[in-house]
């Protein structure tokens, strides 16, 4: 089952993509009309932390126990929202006070 969040961009360092945010099963990406953007895939059951800024969300990923990398998706603001609740209510990630942030408490 595959949710649509409309057009985005992903920034990952010096990398940047657009397309259209779709959430999967397991894993967050962008798709385009040639497909889906492989570079983009962010797992969900690795994702650490999710802070949104504006009218993007920042996800802090942890794949390997030696490499992390932080993920930012933005788009537009409405959608974002529901993005960001959509991942915390699947991950069962936990608010963190006064703050736009939602942290794993298991790591």
């Amino acid at each position: 089952m595959e949710f649509s969040y409309g057009n985005g961009t992903y920034r990952e360092g010096s990398k940047r993509m657009d397309g259209e945010i779709v959430l999967g099963e397991h894993k967050l990406y962008l798709r385009t009309s040639e497909g889906d953007l492989a570079q983009t895939y962010v797992p969900l059951e690795k994702i650490e932390k999710v802070t949104k800024r504006g009218s993007s969300a920042e996800f802090h990923v942890r794949p390997s126990l030696s490499f992390r990398y932080i993920a930012m998706i933005q788009g537009e603001s409405k959608y974002i929202v529901e993005l960001i609740k959509d991942i915390v209510q699947r991950r069962g990630l936990k608010k963190k006070f006064l703050r736009k942030e939602w942290i794993d408490e298991t790591v």
